[in-house]
């Protein structure tokens, strides 16, 4: 990285907040002008900052600079006197962003997002290349190819006519295209040939013929000639594309050449159709994931903050409300200002799988269903008596069904059928259901059906695509279905939908099964809660949100608890370090510079055999709970219970 500014001070506090990029940085300064032109002479560089103000010249005589060495540099200014003015004419100039001098803790972020925007366009540019030089390769291997090769466009018109007409037959490619067939096909059977090629492309169907040609020298052979109709991806026909080869002499060769390219063009056309979905869901969860983490941060401090005000108001103590009421309305504005921020979202979180009983997850929402549902639409629950157990996570399988059950409560204004039915099914290996995205194996079938509006095929290519929506504005986010499929794809499962408009749709959940013993149905209890037990022990909190950390300790506190708190990893090492007994590692997983992770195994290797709960709104690769804790260890998401965080707490100082 290059830093233009000539302030030492402000030089310095730029640099701290490299420290934050979560990637290995050289940083390159440069003071003035002279110092400036001799960087970018010496070297390449990822990325440019410079100040507005420098001594002989200005931001934008730096970007003029940068720009003439590299035009792909990103270039971002940091100026504490930019205005609206100024940032709109640097932007329009080609700055990348800007920073101000006020808000230098964005310079992580925007670097960040420069950088990778910087390496999006570098893999754009290859891929453009890519592109150029596979089309290169083709017309390389279309001509050196022992065969005639062709395309015509709608009219019947050549448009490609690959070498071999000229250098085989004498007749150049130029003459293909102004004649068209009537430049090679022997005078008597024109007619024929145009007759069937005309009925053939009013069917828009494959084409197969042996034809007679004659060759400029008027020497005549015969060709076996093949086409077939060419679509674009929203099935409009765009002509016909086709070979011919001597049958005289190399006809069995030239048939196993075609099928064997015809293999390959398909296969690639299905590799490269699976790899663009696979990147975008994977670029929505890079883009959500840091989001989600910060929110459910700013959850957890409301929530918190609530449950105590009631704990308080129950015990008539009143003392500290107002500063719970002041951290949530803190935490509530910034989580309003956060979704304003919402570019993409993605299903990133840490599910707890495990066995469940789905027929009665389904049974327990029925009483919710049907008030959701209204009196105009009947539900109908159909359960297999024998079902299987499955791997799930019970709170994000209810919110599939719910938000199902609304989406087809949508379809049926005038009212309707809402049938849901579990099964099992095995899915073999060539099993038509089998696909990229459904394994062979057991799943637990999970389908909910409606009587609705349907969807046109248009609509159900989309359907999977986060924030596409047929609902009015104001009426629906577009996310219920991209959630569903996020959801199902974390935990080994799939989502199918069929739909006939003016019929209604189908959405199926398969669900993974669990080959343990199912799981019994456990009995209401209906015995009133007893208070918990006041714990024992001593907590060390880390967590650098404020609201939420002074919530976790008042909580802990409530609890009986002794708390140590501190705001980041680097505070809490002296403690671990220390020989003041420590009983407990409570920490976040999102800390800045060592995460939570990094923390814990860090204490492990001071403290062997203390316990850790990690406290998560996101854990980055922890999609699943069996991969995200060890022994002696546990986690609790954002936002979370009082209560529940008081019984995890005592199970790990108490286990």
């Amino acid at each position: 990285m290059l830093l233009v500014e000539d302030s030492d001070i402000d030089a310095e506090l730029i640099s701290h907040q490299f420290c934050k990029i979560d990637r290995p940085v050289s940083l390159t300064r440069a003071a003035v002008r002279a110092d400036y032109e001799a960087a970018l002479a010496s070297g390449a560089f990822d990325i440019i900052l410079s100040d507005y103000s420098l001594p002989g010249f200005n931001g934008l005589a730096a970007l003029e600079l940068a720009r003439a060495r590299d035009p792909a540099v990103p270039v971002i200014f940091i100026s504490g006197v930019i205005g609206e003015e100024f940032a709109t004419e640097a932007l329009r100039a080609g700055a990348t962003d800007y920073v101000t001098k006020r808000n230098l803790a964005r310079i992580p972020m925007v670097v960040t997002r420069a950088l990778r925007e910087a390496e999006d366009r570098r893999q754009a540019r290859r891929a453009a290349q890519a592109l150029r030089e596979s089309e290169q390769r083709f017309r390389l291997m279309a001509d050196s190819a022992p065969a005639l090769i062709w395309s015509v466009d709608t009219e019947a018109r050549i448009v490609f006519a690959n070498r071999r007409f000229e250098t085989e037959f004498g007749v150049p490619a130029a003459r293909m295209e102004t004649e068209g067939w009537a430049a090679l096909i022997h005078e008597d059977d024109w007619p024929a040939f145009s007759a069937t090629r005309s009925g053939t492309f009013q069917r828009q169907a494959p084409f197969l013929d042996d034809i007679r040609v004659r060759k400029a020298s008027g020497e005549i052979r015969w060709l076996r000639c093949e086409s077939s109709p060419r679509f674009d991806d929203g099935g409009a026909f765009l002509g016909y594309a086709g070979c011919a080869v001597d049958i005289t002499e190399t006809k069995l060769a030239r048939e196993a050449l075609e099928a064997e390219v015809a293999s390959r063009t398909e296969e690639l056309r299905v590799k490269e159709e699976a790899l663009r979905q696979s990147h975008k869901m994977e670029a929505i969860g890079q883009l959500t994931g840091g989001i989600a983490h910060d929110f459910n941060n700013m959850l957890a401090g409301i929530v918190g903050a609530a449950d105590l005000i009631q704990k308080r108001v129950r015990d008539a103590r009143f003392d500290s409300i107002g500063r719970y009421v002041d951290s949530i309305l803190s935490s509530a504005n910034r989580a309003a200002g956060l979704t304003h921020r919402l570019l993409a979202f993605a299903r990133r979180q840490t599910l707890d799988l495990k066995s469940a009983d789905i027929n009665q997850l389904v049974r327990s929402l029925a009483d919710l269903l049907r008030r959701t549902l209204g009196h105009d639409i009947e539900l109908k629950i159909t359960l297999a008596p024998d079902l299987w157990p499955a791997i799930t996570d019970a709170n994000q399988f209810e919110s599939a069904i719910l938000n199902l059950a609304i989406n087809a409560r949508d379809a049926m204004a005038n009212g309707g059928r809402l049938t849901i039915h579990t099964s099992n099914v095995t899915v073999t290996a060539g099993d038509e259901r089998e696909s990229a995205d459904l394994r062979p194996g057991d799943y637990v079938l999970s389908c909910v059906t409606d009587t609705g509006t349907g969807m046109t095929q248009d609509v159900l290519e989309k359907a999977f695509d986060p924030f596409f929506t047929t609902k009015p504005i104001g009426h629906g986010t577009g996310l219920g279905l991209s959630m569903i499929y996020g959801f199902a794809r974390q935990v080994g499962g799939h989502v199918t939908l069929h739909s006939t408009p003016g019929e209604g749709t189908t959405i199926c959940l398969y669900m993974p099964r669990d080959p343990a013993t199912p799981v019994a149905a456990e009995a209401p209890d209906t015995a009133p809660p007893e208070a918990p037990p006041k714990g024992r022990g001593t907590v060390l909190v880390v967590e650098d949100e404020l609201v939420v950390r002074m919530v976790v300790v008042d909580i802990l506190e409530e609890h009986g608890y002794r708390v140590i708190e501190v705001a980041s990893a680097a505070d809490a090492l002296p403690h671990l370090a220390g020989d003041e007994a420590i009983d407990l590692l409570l920490t976040d997983v999102g800390l800045p510079g060592m995460n939570g992770r990094e923390l814990a195994a860090e204490a492990r290797r001071l403290r062997p055999g203390l316990k850790v709960l990690f406290a998560t709104g996101y854990a980055e690769g922890a999609s699943q709970r069996s991969t995200f804790v060890g022994d002696g260890m546990d986690y609790i998401a954002k936002p979370f219970d009082l209560d529940d965080l008081g019984q995890k707490v005592r199970a790990l100082t108490q286990g």
